[in-house]
């Protein structure tokens, strides 16, 4: 774990992909598109993925460049992981698990049909049913609203309404999230701004975790306003940053942590199956302070061995759009 006090030359590399803003630079595709989610029947929707694959696939060249680096660096790590490298295959995964995810977003009940698989999610049910509270750690592989959007919909075979606290980088999704608040207001009523994190933020987060609520984040990005904050971890290989603040708040709130992965059992299928997994983190959140940056350091790895093992599986659904170990020193 490292933390400077001047920002070394590999960190500000950090910083040029954690400052990048959303792609869209207006609002009114995001809301046409959200509406036309809201409204169109399946074989329609279909249709607008196969457009908004090949137009992103197009005229986004960073997009396919970064598909390309990522798929490499895998290949490297798992030879078997990919027998071809394809952008264009991740990338037509991300427009089917983009409109996926809009479904969630302004669809009460959306159209996928979901696998639970037999890991700790019994755990977890009996964990919330028993009134407890835990943070969620997700990432930007495959499509984590199904999850958000169960639990709102108490579809997780819950016996009571949970409260759900959602971190997430308002400055970078500014876009996506006023159009939001426009087509679905409820959606975006519990989601807090993981960029400005202070004393009255973990309080609402504790009064969550006490009512026996969730917090969820993804663990896999680095907030431009905290790129010195990072802890170092191999990735696939290769040494990359991630998030600090996402690891210590799990210790602050000394709440349980279970890292939750939701992802198609196809990579590029229109068959809307999804398979839910969940496992708990065997960290101790709940340690006393000297030992408390130890276990973050322990807590990111596990997530990452977590990460890994899911990316092996289906590397088409990696999301993350950037160079992921840009500031890894070579």
């Amino acid at each position: 774990m490292k933390r400077e006090k001047k920002q070394p030359e590999n960190d500000k590399k950090v910083t040029e992909w954690a400052s990048k803003k959303e792609v869209v630079k207006t609002s009114f595709p995001i809301y046409f598109t959200l509406l036309l989610m809201k409204n169109l029947p399946k074989f329609l929707t279909d249709f607008i993925v196969l457009c908004v694959a090949f137009f992103f696939y197009v005229f986004n060249k960073n997009a396919r460049q970064e598909c390309k680096r990522f798929q490499k660096q895998l290949k490297n790590y798992k030879p078997d992981a990919i027998k071809k490298i394809s952008p264009y295959k991740q990338i037509s995964a991300f427009a089917i698990t983009f409109v996926e995810k809009m479904e969630c977003w302004v669809k009460p009940k959306p159209t996928v049909k979901l696998t639970f698989c037999d890991d700790d999610v019994q755990e977890l049910i009996d964990h919330l049913n028993s009134g407890k509270g835990a943070m969620l750690l997700v990432s930007h592989l495959g499509n984590a609203e199904i999850f958000r959007n169960l639990a709102n919909n108490n579809d997780i075979y819950l016996n009571r309404e949970i409260p759900i606290s959602v971190l997430m980088d308002l400055d970078s999704t500014s876009h996506f999230t006023n159009t939001l608040k426009k087509v679905n207001p409820e959606f975006v009523q519990n989601i807090i701004d993981i960029n400005h994190i202070n004393p009255g933020t973990i309080d609402i987060l504790s009064e969550t975790i006490e009512q026996g609520g969730l917090v969820v984040c993804a663990a896999d990005r680095v907030s431009k306003y905290n790129e010195n904050k990072t802890v170092k971890c191999s990735f696939l290989g290769k040494e990359a940053s991630w998030p600090y603040g996402v690891y210590l708040i799990p210790m602050l709130l000394k709440s349980p942590v279970y890292y939750i992965s939701g992802y198609r059992t196809r990579d590029v299928a229109f068959d809307r199956k999804y398979e839910f997994h969940v496992k708990k983190s065997s960290i101790d959140t709940n340690c006393k302070r000297n030992i408390r940056e130890t276990n973050i350091q322990k807590l990111c790895f596990e997530y990452v061995q977590e990460l890994e093992e899911h990316c092996i599986k289906h590397p088409f659904q990696w999301f993350n759009f950037y160079d992921f170990w840009k500031n890894s020193q070579e």
